[in-house]
């Protein structure tokens, strides 16, 4: 990608991305930046990204029960996924 363009530095300190880099570089609030000065390549900057699990919903296939999910399906994997966690906790539970 070869593009040029300029950002502006506020009294703050703070420096807001161009539209087309943020765009180029998919980058999102609460990605961090960072930026590393040398002598020898001047200067980079690397993006950390910020994901939230739910940023990855369409990436996690559920496995398929040959009907669409229902409340109840969710309600019941919940239930047990909680009764797992009990068990493999030091405190016995009552089913």
């Amino acid at each position: 990608m070869a593009a040029k363009t300029h950002a502006t530095l506020t009294g703050k300190g703070q420096l807001t991305f161009p539209s087309q880099i943020r765009k180029a570089l998919n980058l999102k609030p609460g990605d961090k930046i960072s930026f590393e000065m040398s002598s020898e390549t001047g200067g980079k900057f690397t993006v950390q990204r910020k994901y939230s699990i739910f940023d990855r919903l369409d990436e996690m296939k559920l496995p398929p029960l040959g009907r669409p999910l229902t409340q109840a399906d969710i309600e019941e994997a919940i239930d047990e996924a909680m009764l797992e966690q009990d068990a493999r906790s030091k405190w016995p539970v009552a089913k």
